[in-house]
C-alpha cells in the first residue's frame, strides 16, 4: 500500500501533530510505502528519506522557527503541496491519502475530487464549530480518526461518519529508568504553547495565591503570550517564583519532569493533552481542567485531580493538596505506546480501503 500525507509541517517542525505524523510515518514504513509531501524548512533537504519516509520539501517561503509558523507561510505553501502531492499520485499511483488537521484535510478533499483517492483525516485538537467548508471537508472522509472522546463528539455533532479514536502516543522508553532529581522546595512544571488557550495566567495566578510556601513553577514552551505572561509574572512580583525556560526540545523534556513535584496543564480549551501523557510516564503527580481530551487522562481523584478552567484559586488548592501529599495511582500508559498506536493506524488504513471500494 502507498500512502501519501499533505503534511503543512514535519519534522524537525515542533508541535503535537508534526510529532504525531513522524512517529506514525516512520513506524509504519515497513508496512506501507509513505510518501510526504510538506513545506520548506531551514537547514533540511528539499527531498530526502529519512526513517524509512520519502519526505519532499516544497513551498514559497522557507520556515526558519520551528516552534511557530506565520500565517504567510502556511497559507502560501497550499498550492505547492497540493500540485507536489498532485504529481506524485499520478507517478507513484498513490492509494490512500492521510490528512493532519483541517488545511491538511482540505488538500486532501481536493485531491481526492480530482483522483477519486479516499483520504482519512486525524485531528487532535477541538475544532471551532460553525464552519461549513469544515464540515464539508470532514464529511467527506472515508474516515476520521480522533484524538480524544471530546474530539470523536464534535465530529460526530457535525454529522460525520466512521469515526474512531486513536490517541497521541509517547515513546516510553525515553521514561523509564527516571530518578527524581534532588531541589529544594516544591517545583510545579508545565509544558505548553504560551498562547491564550493554554490558560498558564491562571496558574502564575495560582503561585501568586500560594506565595507563602515554599513552591517555584517552571515554565517550558514558548509563544505569542510569553510577553505578557513575563508582565504578569512581574506586576506579581513572582520573578523568585515563576521562571520561563522557553523551548526545549521534545526529547529533552523528560530531564526536566524530574526535577519537579507537580505537573499543571490548566487549558482552557485542549484536544489531547500529550504533555499530561509524558508527565504520568516521568511519574509525575498531575492536575489538569475539566476540558476536551484531558478528561480522558485523568481520573479524579484517582490518577490525578481536575479542576474547572479559568480558575486560579481551584489550581491554587488542587496544588496544596499534592504539596501536602497527596498521591496518586499511576495509570497503564502501554495503550499509548506509539507502536501500538501505528498498528492500530495500519487497520484503520485497511478499512479505510474497504469502506471506499
Amino acid at each position: 500500500m502507498k500512502v501519501l500525507m499533505p503534511a503543512l509541517h514535519y519534522w524537525p517542525v515542533i508541535g503535537g501533530i508534526e510529532t504525531w505524523t513522524r512517529n506514525i510515518a516512520e513506524r509504519l514504513s515497513g508496512k506501507a510505502e509513505i510518501f510526504v509531501v510538506t513545506g520548506k524548512v531551514k537547514n533540511q533537504p528539499k527531498r530526502e528519506e529519512k526513517g524509512g519516509v520519502k519526505i519532499w520539501r516544497t513551498s514559497l517561503f522557507t520556515l526558519t522557527n520551528l516552534s511557530a509558523s506565520p500565517l504567510i507561510y502556511t497559507f502560501s505553501l497550499l498550492p505547492f503541496i497540493f500540485f507536489k502531492s498532485l504529481l506524485l499520485i499520478k507517478k507513484e499511483k498513490i492509494d490512500l491519502l492521510h490528512c493532519q488537521g483541517f488545511l491538511s484535510s482540505l488538500l486532501g478533499f481536493l485531491l481526492s475530487r480530482l483522483t477519486g483517492l479516499p483520504y482519512l483525516v486525524t485531528v487532535q485538537r477541538l475544532e471551532r464549530r460553525g464552519n461549513p467548508l469544515k464540515s464539508l471537508v470532514y464529511r467527506k472522509a472515508a474516515l476520521i480518526i480522533a484524538a480524544s472522546t471530546a474530539v470523536k463528539r464534535y465530529f460526530e455533532e457535525i454529522g460525520c461518519q466512521n469515526i474512531e479514536i486513536l490517541p497521541n502516543g509517547i515513546d516510553l522508553k525515553r521514561f523509564k529508568n527516571l530518578e527524581p532529581k534532588p531541589h529544594q522546595g516544591f517545583i510545579v512544571i508545565t509544558v505548553a504553547r504560551l498562547e491564550k488557550v493554554k490558560g498558564i495566567e491562571y496558574l502564575i495566578k495560582a503561585i501568586d495565591v500560594l506565595r507563602s510556601n515554599n513552591i517555584e513553577l517552571l515554565i517550558i514552551g514558548d509563544g505569542s503570550e510569553r510577553k505578557n505572561l513575563e508582565n504578569l509574572t512581574r506586576n506579581l512580583v513572582l520573578e523568585k517564583k515563576v521562571r520561563f525556560l522557553g523551548q526545549i526540545p521534545n526529547e529533552k523534556i523528560p530531564e526536566y519532569l524530574v526535577l519537579a513535584d507537580c505537573f499543571v496543564l490548566p487549558s482552557l480549551r485542549e484536544g489531547f493533552g500529550i504533555a499530561v501523557l509524558e508527565a504520568q510516564a516521568a511519574g509525575l503527580p498531575v492536575i489538569g481542567t475539566k476540558v476536551g481530551g484531558i478528561l480522558d487522562l485523568i481520573e479524579n481523584g484517582k490518577t490525578g485531580l481536575l479542576v474547572e478552567p479559568g480558575d486560579s484559586q481551584a489550581l491554587a488548592s488542587a496544588i496544596f493538596k499534592v504539596y501536602s501529599g497527596q498521591r496518586f495511582a499511576r495509570p497503564n500508559l502501554e495503550k499509548y505506546s506509539w507502536q501500538n498506536i501505528a498498528q492500530k493506524v495500519y487497520e484503520s488504513y485497511l478499512r479505510c480501503r474497504n469502506i471506499s471500494s
